[in-house]
Parts: structure tokens; sequence; C-alpha cells
């Protein structure tokens, strides 16, 4: 095998070893924390009454009796929370509040921006695999993590989640999933309104800097259908960045409080979006587009997830409030009955 093969065969298993590096973070982490908790229910059991145990009752316990993901009526069941999820992002910007309007509009500003220098930035990176052997050798791999090995990657944390029995994994792991589709039905839409030819055909057929943007659903205009192939019309915003940024921030948002998880997955995903620059698929808008697609659908599904649970949660706790409790009390060397209705 020669020295460049052994290079990009190196970086491959590098960044699968970072998914698998995240699962099992994510696995080891929950155990220790499920000890802690054993010992603490423990201890709560003999000194606090029913009311206080449920109060500390995680949003995820129980999670393969109570949390059923095949439930076509529950809104903690898969398909229809994807739809709430659906439905939540369509109407996001008519319940924006100020302070989110000033990030639309500064992610806005920097997209213009950055359309208008596509095609020196696409100069620059289209050199990079003639310049430098490893981007050459690296990028083809590094670049497919936005496609099936990264849904397979993330599949697979939730399939190593499971069979370590660790809940939150498998939680993480159907949330990456959401926001990889609804993010998917976004890219799919924008690339049908905006119609934008990728930078191959831009330099082969149109010539025009920055690639022309045809306009809605222009592919399906037989006349252009006929001259020019498929990527002339499908470059805006980036599927590949949008897929490896919603999975990125699934994982930094549901394992934020190990520091190294957050920065391997938004280093991962940073590659994806800079490999479409350099293997010339994809102009620098495209990618930031995409990757902006991702995290908010990423941030929006862990949201919707964490406010089901733990609006559960909560209605335990007020029926569990609202039912009669005997309880033994003792005070020194004294007896009693306590009694809650």
């Amino acid at each position: 095998m020669s020295v460049t093969k052994k290079i990009s065969w190196l970086h491959c298993k590098l960044i699968i070893n970072c998914f698998v590096f995240l699962a099992w973070c994510g696995i080891t982490y929950s155990q220790n924390l499920q000890v802690a908790d054993s010992v603490n229910a423990r201890y709560t059991f003999s000194q606090k009454t029913n009311e206080n145990k449920i109060i500390q009752q995680t949003p995820s316990d129980n999670f393969y009796r109570t949390d059923s993901i095949f439930s076509l009526s529950s809104p903690k069941g898969y398909i229809p929370s994807l739809f709430l999820n659906f439905g939540r992002q369509a109407v996001a910007p008519f319940h924006f509040k100020p302070k989110e309007w000033i990030i639309t509009g500064a992610a806005f500003g920097i997209t213009v921006a950055l359309i208008h220098f596509d095609s020196d930035i696409d100069d620059w990176a289209k050199v990079q695999k003639q310049k430098h052997n490893w981007v050459n050798k690296t990028s083809p791999v590094i670049t497919e993590f936005g496609g099936n090995p990264g849904i397979c990657s993330a599949v697979a944390a939730g399939l190593l989640s499971a069979a370590f029995k660790n809940q939150k994994g498998v939680q993480t792991s159907l949330m990456a999933t959401q926001a990889m589709i609804t993010s998917g039905l976004w890219v799919h839409v924008l690339k049908e309104f905006s119609g934008r030819e990728r930078p191959m055909a831009a330099y082969n057929i149109s010539k025009s800097e920055g690639g022309k943007w045809h306009g809605p659903f222009a592919q399906f205009d037989q006349d252009l259908a006929i001259k020019k192939p498929g990527s002339s019309f499908d470059s805006f915003p980036s599927g590949h960045a949008a897929t490896a940024f919603s999975i990125a921030t699934v994982f930094a948002t549901q394992y934020s409080d190990i520091k190294a998880i957050p920065i391997i997955s938004y280093s991962v995903a940073s590659l994806v979006g800079i490999s479409r620059l350099t293997e010339h698929e994809h102009w620098a808008s495209d990618v930031f587009a995409g990757a902006l697609l991702g995290y908010f659908c990423g941030k929006q599904v862990v949201g919707h997830f964490n406010k089901t649970h733990q609006n559960a949660v909560s209605s335990s706790l007020s029926k569990s409030q609202n039912k009669a409790d005997l309880t033994i009390i003792q005070n020194g060397n004294q007896i009693g009955l306590s009694v809650k209705w």
C-alpha cells in the first residue's frame, strides 16, 4: 500500500473513531450518572417522601417502557414528533423575538457577502487538491460523511447505545435522524426555489462567476432540462453540510457537559463543509447556508424533545400531588403518621 493511500485510510479511520468516541463517551458518562443516581435513590428512599422521588425523576427514566417511539398518537412517538418538528420549524419565523431576528439578519448578511466572494473563494479551494497531495487523498473521504457514512455513523451510535441500554444515547441518535430529515426537507425546498448552478456546471456550461441562478422549479423547464444537467439547478444550499451540522448539533447539545464532544462534533462537520469546496461541489455560500439549516434544525429538535419530556414529568408530579399520601415519621423517640390529601 502506498504512503498516500495509508494517509487517506488513516484519516478515514480517524473520522470513524470520532463518531464511535462520541457514542462511547455518552454511554460511559450516562452509566456513571446511573450509578450515582442509584446511590442517591437508596438514600432518598429512607429520607424523603414519594413526592420528592418523583421530583428527582429524570425525563428519560423508563424510556423503553413509557416513552414508546412506536406510538402514533403520543407526542413522544417518533412519527408524531417528527411532524410536529416540521410544523414548528415552518412557523418559527412568525414567533421570532427581536434577538432571533437580529441573528437571522446577520446570517442573511453573511450569506449575501459570501455570494459576492464565492468565485474568489472557489478559485482558492479548487486548486488545494493539486497543491497538497494529502488534501487530494483525504477530501473525497471526508466529504462522504455528509452523506450515507455520516447517517450510518449516527444510527450506529444509537444501536451501540441500545446494546448498552443507554437511554440518552438512543434518544440522541433518534433526534439526530429527525434533525437530518427535517433539514434535508428544507434543503430540498431551497434547492428547488433557487435553481443555482454548481461550480463545475458554472465553469463548463454558463461560464457565469458564482453560478447562474435559474430560479424556482427551473429543472422542470423542458427547454432548460434538455440543455443542462441536474448539477445546474441544485447547488444552494449544501445538503452534505446540512446533514453534517444537524448531527453535530444534536450530539454537541445533548453532551454539552462533556467538553470533547462538541469540539469533535463541530470539527468533523466543519471539515465536511470545507471538503465540499475542495471537491468543487459547492460554493462557500451554499456550505454556510446548509450548515445554518443543519444547526437550527438540530437545536429545534433537541429543544422540542426536552420540552415534551419535561412536560411529561411535570404532569406526573401534578397528579402525584393530588393523591392521598400516608407516611410514617419519626421525631426523636416519637413515631407518628403523616396524612396528606
